[in-house]
C-alpha cells in the first residue's frame, strides 16, 4: 500500500524549517561555532613570530621576499570569491566547510615538505582559497544565528577572531621555542592540525550548526502606524562601502603593528620591551572590547556606533605620531584608538551581513582586508624609500592612512540609507 502525504505536511517536516531552540542548546550552538573560529585563525597567526626562520634562513631569501610569502595567499582569496559563488546554491555551508577546512590543512601539512621558494609560494598561494572559504562560512554561521542580533555576535565573533590570531603568534613563538633551533616547521604540523580538528568538529556536529541558520529572508514587520521597525529600520551602506571599511581598517592595523613599531624604535628612546607593550596594548583593547562594542551597536545602531568609532579612531591614529615624546600622552593616544578600534570589526560584519547575507559577502570582505593589510605593509616602506628614513616621513605615513580612514567614515555616512 502507498501512503501519499500531502506537500503542505512534507514540508513542515523539512529539517531546513528553522526551529524553536532552548536558550541553553543556542548558548551550546555558538560557543561551538565560536570555537571554529578561533582554531581557523591559529594556522596563519603561528607563522609569524618565525618567519625569519621559515622563508630567510631556509631557503635563503631576502627579508621583503619572506613578507610575501604572507600576502601571497590573497592571490587564492581573491579567487575564492568566484569559488563560493559558483558553490553556495548547489553545495550545503557545512559541506563547504568541512571540504574547505580539509583542503586548509593539507595545504598547510605540504609546506613542512622541502618544495623549495617557489614551491612554497605556490602551495601558499592556493592555501588562500580555503582559507578564506572557511571564515566566510563561518561568518556566515554566525551572522545568521536564529537567536540574538547579528552586530552583538559578530561583536563576539571578533572577540575570538582576534584572540585567535593573538594565541596563534604566541604558541608559534612558544612551539619553536620549545622545539629548538632548526624546529621551526612545527607550525606547519600545528596549523595543519589545527584546520583538521576544525573539520573533523564541523562534520561531527552538523546538525547544531545547520539549526544556526535560517534560511528564510528576514520579514518586514510595521507598527501600528505602519512605520517599518526591526531589523529593516537600521540604516545600511553600499557593499563597495563596506568592503572600503574592511580594507582601510586592516590597513591601518598593518601600519600600527609595522610603521608606528619602526617610528617609536628610531627616534624615540623606548627599549624593546616599552614598545612591545605600547603597540600592544590598542590590539588588545581592540580584542577585548570587541563583543561589547557589538552589543553596544546592537542597542544604538551599528551605523551610528561604527561612526564615531571611526571618527575617534581617525583622530587619535592621527595624533599618535605626534606625541611620541611623552610616554604618558601616547599611552593615552593608544589606548583611544584601540577603545575606538575595538568597534570597527564587529559594526563593520554587520553591515556586511545587511547587504549580502551569504559567504560569498563575507569572503570577499576577508580579501578587501587582506589587500588592505597588505597595503599597509607595503606602502610605508616604498614610501620611506622615496622620501627618505625621517620622522617626518613616519608622521605623514601615519597621517595620510589616518585621513584615509575618516574619509571611507565620511563615505558611509553620505551613503548611508534605509531598506525600502
Amino acid at each position: 500500500m502507498v501512503v501519499t502525504v500531502p506537500a503542505r505536511l512534507w514540508r513542515s517536516a523539512r529539517f531546513d524549517r528553522p526551529r524553536r531552540l532552548a536558550p541553553g542548546y543556542r548558548s551550546r550552538v555558538q560557543r561551538l561555532v565560536c570555537l571554529l573560529i578561533f582554531l581557523s585563525a591559529l594556522p596563519d597567526a603561528m607563522v609569524v613570530p618565525v618567519l625569519k626562520d621559515l622563508c630567510v634562513d631556509r631557503y635563503g631569501v631576502t627579508r621583503t621576499q619572506a613578507q610575501a610569502f604572507l600576502l601571497v595567499n590573497l592571490l587564492g582569496a581573491a579567487a575564492a570569491i568566484g569559488v563560493v559563488a559558483r558553490l553556495q546554491r548547489s553545495v550545503d555551508p557545512i559541506r563547504l566547510l568541512i571540504v574547505a577546512s580539509v583542503l586548509d590543512a593539507i595545504l598547510i601539512a605540504c609546506l613542512w615538505l622541502p618544495l623549495g621558494w617557489p614551491g612554497t609560494m605556490a602551495v601558499r598561494a592556493l592555501e588562500g582559497v580555503p582559507d578564506a572559504i572557511t571564515f566566510g562560512v563561518l561568518m556566515q554561521l554566525l551572522s545568521r544565528s536564529v537567536s540574538g542580533s547579528a552586530a552583538g555576535r559578530l561583536g563576539l565573533g571578533s572577540m575570538v577572531l582576534l584572540g585567535g590570531v593573538g594565541c596563534g603568534m604566541a604558541i608559534g613563538g612558544l612551539s619553536a621555542r620549545l622545539m629548538g633551533p632548526g624546529s621551526e616547521r612545527v607550525v606547519f604540523v600545528l596549523g595543519a592540525g589545527s584546520s583538521a580538528l576544525v573539520a573533523v568538529l564541523a562534520a561531527a556536529c552538523p546538525r547544531p550548526l545547520q539549526g544556526t541558520a535560517d534560511p528564510r529572508p528576514v520579514q518586514a514587520s510595521t507598527n501600528v502606524r505602519g512605520a517599518i521597525v526591526g531589523p529593516e529600520a537600521v540604516r545600511t551602506v553600499p557593499a563597495w562601502v563596506v568592503l572600503s571599511m574592511a580594507f582601510v581598517d586592516r590597513a591601518t592595523g598593518g601600519v600600527l603593528t609595522g610603521t608606528l613599531s619602526l617610528f617609536l624604535a628610531g627616534f624615540f628612546p623606548y627599549d624593546a620591551g616599552e614598545r612591545g607593550w605600547m603597540v600592544g596594548l590598542p590590539l588588545l583593547a581592540m580584542a577585548v572590547g570587541a563583543w561589547p562594542a557589538g552589543v553596544l551597536a546592537q542597542r544604538l545602531g551599528t551605523l551610528r556606533v561604527r561612526q564615531w568609532a571611526g571618527a575617534t579612531y581617525a583622530l587619535a591614529l592621527a595624533a599618535v605620531p605626534f606625541v611620541g615624546d611623552s610616554q604618558p600622552a601616547l599611552v593615552s593616544a593608544l589606548a583611544v584608538l584601540g577603545l575606538a578600534g575595538a568597534a570597527l570589526l564587529p559594526t563593520s560584519l554587520a553591515l556586511e551581513h545587511a547587504v549580502d547575507r551569504g559567504p560569498v559577502g563575507f569572503t570577499a570582505f576577508a580579501t578587501s582586508g587582506g589587500v588592505g593589510y597588505a597595503s599597509g605593509a607595503v606602502i610605508p616602506v616604498m614610501v620611506l624609500g622615496v622620501a627618505g628614513d625621517a620622522a617626518s616621513s613616519y608622521q605623514g605615513i601615519i597621517v595620510g592612512f589616518a585621513l584615509l580612514h575618516a574619509a571611507v567614515t565620511c563615505c558611509a555616512v553620505a551613503t548611508a540609507r534605509r531598506p525600502s
